[in-house]
């Protein structure tokens, strides 16, 4: 079974359930409606990811244009004692036609016509915005991706300290995360961008770690503060003894960098108690909350008990 997850997970299948065999015919229905139930985002809609849709440069230029990108959060916790540490910013594309588009629909697009830095800066202003008037507490951060493009010349430093100063929101505040491939296209100039942006107060993370090839040498180098465990080990947690083995080596791997570790993909309480025992630091997934709009996140923060592990299992899964 672990097998199977990891060759799904090497051709980019939306994995609902590995089922145990053998699988007599009438329990595929139960399977397949408790799988996607799991997996469903509603944050992004009925449509989400518009089967067949292929976006054409005129699309998203249009996009663009028009303002049809949005944002929404996912809730990031402390894993000692579940208090809430901030958000990540996630960008969807609402289509007039197609609906709510994911970013794996799009991004490689932006890159492709270089128009990357210009959704960057759209998400970035949106959510510095929400950040700025929610009446959440002060101390909460984003976390935004930023693609491997964005760190060509030393102005992106500049670039994203002035959003921030327009925002009214400390650079400190934000987390930029970087994929571990990304990190090392070109370390050399890397260690210059990156070194300027943990200069103007902001917080480095490598995204997906674990799935790249990086050297440790290299990745020792570079100013992170933060180091993000891959999902594909998060979710397989329960039913692959690897996987477990790997997210122990990277949260210790982290720590011994002075580093703090973050693991997304949390999607059940066993994966939640070992992340616990292994001295994570932060968590995020659809067990403690799927990515809301920004309205909504803000009801689900205030909702919560002073001391939400202290609940019961039905809260999670609000």
């Amino acid at each position: 079974r672990a097998a199977a997850r990891r060759s799904a997970a090497e051709h980019l299948l939306s994995l609902v359930g590995v089922p145990a065999k053998p699988l007599l015919p009438p329990t595929v229905p139960g399977v397949l409606r408790e799988g996607l139930g799991t997996r469903e985002d509603p944050a992004a809609g009925p449509a989400a990811g518009a089967v067949g849709f292929e976006p054409t440069e005129a699309d998203l230029h249009r996009a663009l244009d028009q303002g049809e990108l949005g944002v929404v959060y996912q809730p990031k916790l402390m894993c000692a004692t579940g208090a809430l540490a901030g958000f990540e910013v996630l960008v969807r594309w609402n289509h007039p036609v197609h609906g709510v588009i994911t970013p794996d629909r799009f991004i490689l697009l932006a890159e492709e016509l270089g128009v990357i830095d210009t959704l960057t800066e759209q998400v970035m202003r949106q959510a510095l915005a929400w950040l700025q008037r929610s009446p959440l507490p002060a101390g909460l951060s984003l976390s935004i991706n930023l693609s491997a493009r964005t760190l060509v010349g030393l102005s992106v430093a500049d670039r994203l300290e002035r959003f921030c100063t327009e925002a009214g929101v400390a650079p400190s505040r934000v987390t930029l995360e970087l994929t571990e491939t990304a990190a090392m296209e070109d370390p050399v100039s890397a260690l210059d961008v990156l070194t300027r942006l943990r200069v103007k107060g902001f917080e480095l993370s490598i995204d997906d770690f674990g799935t790249g090839y990086s050297s440790m040498s290299q990745l020792a180098r570079l100013p992170f503060s933060e180091m993000k465990v891959d999902k594909t080990f998060v979710i397989t947690a329960p039913s692959s003894g690897d996987s477990r083995t790997i997210i122990k080596s990277i949260i210790d791997l982290g720590h011994n960098l002075g580093l703090r570790v973050v693991a997304e993909g949390v999607e059940d309480h066993e994966t939640l108690e070992y992340l616990r025992r292994c001295g994570c630091d932060m968590v995020q997934g659809f067990l403690l909350s799927r990515p809301l709009p920004g309205e909504r996140v803000i009801e689900w923060a205030l909702a919560r008990p002073d001391q939400p592990w202290l609940e019961s299992p039905s809260f999670f899964s609000r």
